[in-house]
């Protein structure tokens, strides 16, 4: 191993110090591209019936910052402690909590509280029951739970229950089929359904319960952008960017244990679709593009933590190179030299 790989390594990914001022950065970049991004509201379009009780604690774009900060903390601490509490990586790694922390701070959307975020949550916490009823034989419970927080998150961004039919493959993978689990999953969804159905039903306001549906029908497939060649050639960099780390991450993982074989590859599933259904509703939201790139940032961290060849190496600073040019675009004096 060279003397820059392993300095990589134990600076970046093993340092036991190193999270606390990769913290300092990237926050103080999330402030820096608040004060120099006009911050707009978020399209509401697919918010769940929930939404609209937090979305007015939310108007003042400071409170909205601080939310979306800790949204995305959290977002990032829940895959750091999904991967150590399964030990997915078998190398100590920073890696999981700083990546996804990283991403999701590069663009003003990111800088405002939005259902999307907010449903991210509970769909992470759904892969800790699902990773837990691994080869178990009576896994009803386990399934339960996952569909309880799939639909929670569907309170959020009705978006969330187009992950029901997909997360089938994650329970089928983990187990094989059991139609006691099936059944328990699908009770789940439906009794947080009808709990909420209850609650509209009294209130008098089953037309807000309804509303959200309305989203699936909103589908706006994208027209081709008049951009500059700069930012075309930005935009293919961005697509090589997220199609280098789904391919170079199976070069690794297929000689990985069978538990983190079995999850990346329903992570490059979930992926896959998600970025699929993101062209389909493409001017509606951004909810499934926030959930592709959470898990892509774990496909990163697992690459990135896993490197042996110093090429690997030239690939993680072209990556970071990448997205910081990408955070930078948003500076005016950038955009207008790109531009």
């Amino acid at each position: 191993m060279g003397t820059s790989l392993l300095t990589f390594r134990r600076t970046f990914v093993e340092g036991r110090f190193v999270i606390f001022p990769s913290f300092l950065v990237i926050l103080g970049m999330r402030v820096l591209l608040f004060l120099n991004s006009e911050i707009n509201p978020v399209h509401l379009s697919g918010a769940g019936y929930l939404w609209k009780f937090s979305a007015p604690l939310l108007v003042d774009p400071v409170i909205s910052l601080v939310v979306s900060t800790l949204a995305v903390l959290l977002i990032a601490w829940l895959i750091h402690s999904m991967n150590n509490r399964f030990a997915l990586i078998r190398n100590r790694s920073n890696l999981p909590f700083i990546i996804p922390f990283f991403l999701l701070s590069l663009h003003p959307r990111f800088l405002v509280m939005s259902p999307a975020l907010a449903a991210v949550i509970p769909l992470l916490l759904a892969f800790f029951p699902l990773l837990q009823s691994y080869q178990k034989q009576d896994a009803y419970l386990y399934s339960f739970r996952s569909g309880v927080l799939i639909a929670v998150a569907s309170l959020f961004h009705i978006g969330a229950l187009a992950l029901v039919p997909l997360w089938w493959r994650g329970e089928r993978s983990m187990r094989g089929p059991q139609l006691k689990a099936r059944l328990n999953y699908l009770f789940g969804i439906l009794l947080v359904g009808f709990t909420l159905f209850s609650l509209a039903y009294l209130m008098d306001d089953l037309p807000g319960f309804l509303y959200p549906f309305r989203f699936y029908t909103y589908i706006s497939l994208p027209s081709i952008p008049e951009f500059s060649a700069v930012e075309w050639i930005a935009l293919l960099l961005v697509v090589l960017f997220f199609l280098s780390n789904m391919i170079l991450s199976t070069r690794v993982f297929f000689r990985d244990k069978v538990l983190t074989l079995t999850l990346l590859q329903f992570v490059i599933y979930l992926i896959i679709f998600l970025l699929v259904l993101q062209v389909i509703y493409w001017k509606s939201t951004l909810f499934f593009f926030t959930l592709a790139l959470s898990l892509i940032s774990y496909l990163n961290a697992y690459y990135f933590t896993r490197l042996h060849t110093k090429g690997g190496l030239w690939i993680a600073y072209i990556n970071i190179v990448v997205m910081v040019l990408f955070y930078l675009f948003h500076f005016f004096p950038f955009r207008q030299f790109f531009v």
